[in-house]
């Protein structure tokens, strides 16, 4: 009778185990791309642009949905643009903060900082954004003549 109501349990928990990895195969593919893996530094002081760029590139132009994972720490951004179309729906998971230059000057005229540009499918998830305001609103109160100032798009 043991021998029973045991092959009956093993008999329920293979069934509800093969279940389970039968709904999870069903859940559509992904790629990851670590920023890390592409040359960024999370110290706060190198400039990641192009690792960024990099990434970006690759997870744009994966067949299957990707993201771009960015671990924690502060990653220094010059001016950037992530640019689509892209071929499948692309992830941007921060869990770190985006610092712009200290220097407000480096970004200049060009009217943005960070740019998603003609991106759809897009999903921007977590993390901060450190835009380094203080020395361009004291050039701004000052009267003196300073860049128009970026935008994150």
């Amino acid at each position: 009778m043991d021998y029973i109501l045991g092959t009956k349990y093993i008999l329920v928990i293979s069934c509800i185990l093969y279940i389970t990895l039968l709904g999870s195969s069903n859940a559509a593919p992904t790629t990851t791309y670590n920023v890390i893996k592409f040359g960024a530094k999370p110290d706060g002081k190198t400039d990641s642009t192009i690792p960024f760029v990099n990434a970006w590139k690759s997870a744009c132009a994966s067949l299957i949905p990707a993201t771009i994972y960015v671990p924690k720490g502060r990653y220094l951004l010059k001016n950037i643009n992530f640019r689509g179309p892209c071929k499948r729906k692309v992830t941007f998971l921060n869990g770190g903060t985006l610092v712009a230059p200290e220097d407000y000057r480096e970004i200049g005229n060009l009217g943005s900082w960070i740019l998603f540009n003609h991106v759809d499918n897009l999903v921007v998830s977590g993390g901060k954004l450190d835009g380094k305001g203080a020395g361009f609103w004291n050039c701004r109160r000052s009267g003196k003549n300073c860049p128009v100032g970026a935008r994150v798009c």
